[in-house]
């Protein structure tokens, strides 16, 4: 697991091959690429886009459920895909011969699903080459009111037990992921690049695929998020979905090499497996 900032994300995450990142605080898994037992138990499961890597082991998932006696888990979805999904589970009930029972939900940016009573999952826009969007997490917790700060608790009390309400709701955004994207979507919305922790896709690491070649391919370079530095404000930034090109090792080298020290002390890496 990795640890960013006292939130760990597990799972595996490597482009173009498969990625499935686990959320156990949440209980949430985003994407379905690979169908890991760690994320058998998800009921929600956020999807970012319908490539293959990122999708292609949905039925394994739905499947495993299913023998272990499940409730159908809920697939949050970008617009416009849904039917094309539900169309997938169609074909692998007729091959399968079983239920395949799963609930698939098309979210849109501007939308909020409600996960838990402090805990909503609000899409984002994002550019890849195909339909995509990417998640924040966003928690709702209370503090006093302006005008009651300030009050001897006795007094908050007595306002309390007189139906006051005392509290105002505030929210934050304690995670966001990305998934497949090129840079300009994460760096044209503040809420993105400053969330407190940020799952960002970080695909090419040297000059095999220059930026440019990057960002035709939909996805970031390692050179652009150095650039881009002064925007990653939250409190951890994880690279994840990379090349298969770079090994571990090289990959750490290079981001070493490349970010300015103050980010990369907040930076981490996922190259595969991390649980």
């Amino acid at each position: 697991m990795i640890d960013l900032d006292g939130l760990h994300v597990g799972g595996y995450s490597l482009g173009g091959f498969a990625s499935c990142l686990d959320i156990p605080t949440f209980k949430v898994a985003v994407d379905i690429g690979i169908c890991l037992d760690r994320v058998i138990s998800r009921d929600l499961i956020l999807i970012t886009h319908a490539h293959v890597d990122h999708l292609g082991a949905i039925a394994q998932h739905v499947a495993q459920r299913g023998l272990r006696r499940m409730e159908p888990a809920t697939y949050l979805v970008p617009p416009g895909i849904e039917d094309q999904v539900e169309e997938l589970l169609r074909a692998w009930r007729g091959l399968d011969g079983g239920a395949l029972a799963a609930n698939v939900v098309s979210l849109a940016p501007g939308e909020r699903f409600q996960v838990r009573q402090d805990l909503a999952i609000r899409p984002f826009r994002t550019r890849h080459r195909v339909v995509s969007q990417g998640y924040f997490f966003e928690r709702t917790t209370k503090r006093l009111a302006e005008e009651f700060q300030g009050l001897p608790p006795d007094e908050i009390r007595d306002l309390r037990l007189a139906g006051t309400e005392v509290s105002v709701p505030v929210r934050s955004i304690d995670l966001a992921v990305t998934g497949d994207t090129r840079l300009d979507a994460v760096l044209e919305n503040p809420e993105v690049a400053g969330a407190e922790r940020l799952v960002l896709e970080c695909t090419f690491f040297d000059d095999r695929i220059d930026v440019e070649e990057a960002r035709h391919r939909g996805h970031v370079h390692i050179d652009e998020v150095a650039e881009a530095a002064a925007h990653f404000s939250g409190r951890a930034l994880l690279l994840n979905h990379v090349s298969p090109r770079h090994a571990r090792a090289d990959a750490r080298r290079i981001m070493a090499e490349k970010l300015p020290p103050e980010l990369l002390e907040r930076t981490r890496l996922m190259v595969g497996a991390e649980d």
